[in-house]
């Protein structure tokens, strides 16, 4: 499978939307070195081995990397939030709620919950144990 992976542009291109300033100002005010390390960390690899191999994996680390590198200032959650879904519906892949959370306040609650933790706490976690709907059909418990 090739892989459709977020760059720096499509990550302020979502902070200019969420947090409603134009993409320069949201690029002069964060810090873009956390940004694209956040936004690399899904590609990794050695000697041809992806360390995440799968999507869920490669959305966790995304999502776990851009809440603990925190590369905007403030107000950001919401952009994480998007970036990883963002990620997600690139590579045919859709967000599903629990049937007991259909407007999604357990993942804004988690995004937030694990915003203060060090990276790798909870959110890949979270991220690995959700639903997905992929686009073959196959759901991940």
């Amino acid at each position: 499978m090739a892989w459709h992976y977020l760059d720096l542009a499509d990550f302020l291109l979502i902070a200019e939307a969420v947090l409603a300033i134009p993409a320069e100002d949201a690029a002069r005010v964060g810090r873009l070195e956390l940004a694209e390390a956040a936004l690399h960390a899904p590609r990794a690899e050695f000697g041809g081995v992806e360390f995440y191999p799968d999507l869920p994996r490669k959305t966790a680390v995304l999502a776990s990397r851009l809440i603990g590198h925190h590369p905007l200032p403030d107000r950001d959650k919401r952009v994480r939030w998007l970036c990883a879904l963002e990620f997600v519906a690139r590579n045919g892949g859709t967000w599903v709620h629990p049937a007991d959370d259909p407007e999604g306040d357990e993942a804004v609650a988690m995004i937030e919950g694990v915003a203060a933790e060090p990276i790798g706490s909870g959110a890949g976690r979270w991220v690995l144990e959700a639903r997905w709907d992929v686009a073959v059909g196959v759901q991940h418990a």
